[in-house]
């Protein structure tokens, strides 16, 4: 099975820190269906130039996320790359502006985003937060607010992307997308 998956990470260009229970869906036109258990830890694309460059998937957050679900025994989220991708370059962008919102510069919301990323959805929400410093703290703080809760704990929600970057401030600009796919 790790050599399967080893070599499906190979395939797609992502080498893995593997320890047990996370899943990871491949990016592109992949459905969930297609869906490769890759053991917990977190997982880097190559560093390289491109629109992978930097993206981390923050599997510790979706860890912890997936815990707050189970003790109300909801599904866990599975990782997608593409929402990844759209999380992190809204976090990105918000760090570049030193704003925090749910509102991109050209006037896109998540589902544009995530959208744009390659992602078919049948149900979205965002969760979005500046200044934590670490999983726990951000994950934390959603959940002692009853929107960002409500979003973390939706049963209508099957799939998740995590960013965070650091602004020119200091501060960490999070994005939390969450999706079920149409």
């Amino acid at each position: 099975m790790m050599r399967a998956v080893r070599l499906l990470l190979a395939a797609l260009g992502v080498a893995a820190s593997l320890a047990v229970g996370l899943v990871v869906l491949a990016a592109g036109p992949s459905t969930p269906d297609r869906a490769a258990l890759v053991p917990a830890g977190t997982i880097h694309l190559p560093a390289q130039a491109g629109p992978d460059a930097g993206l981390r998937l923050w599997s510790p957050c979706v860890d912890l996320a997936n815990a707050e679900r189970a003790k109300i025994g909801r599904a866990p989220l599975a990782i997608d790359l593409r929402m990844a991708r759209a999380a992190t370059a809204h976090s990105a962008e918000q760090a570049a502006r030193l704003l925090m919102t749910h509102d991109g510069a050209n006037g896109s919301d998540a589902g544009d985003r995530i959208t744009s990323a390659g992602f078919t959805w049948s149900a979205w929400g965002e969760n979005v937060a500046r200044g934590q410093r670490d999983c726990a703290a951000v994950v934390t703080a959603w959940m002692n607010s009853s929107g960002h809760r409500a979003n973390i704990l939706s049963a209508s929600y099957t799939h998740i992307g995590m960013g965070a970057v650091r602004g020119s401030n200091g501060s960490i600009y999070w994005t939390m997308d969450l999706a079920a796919a149409r």
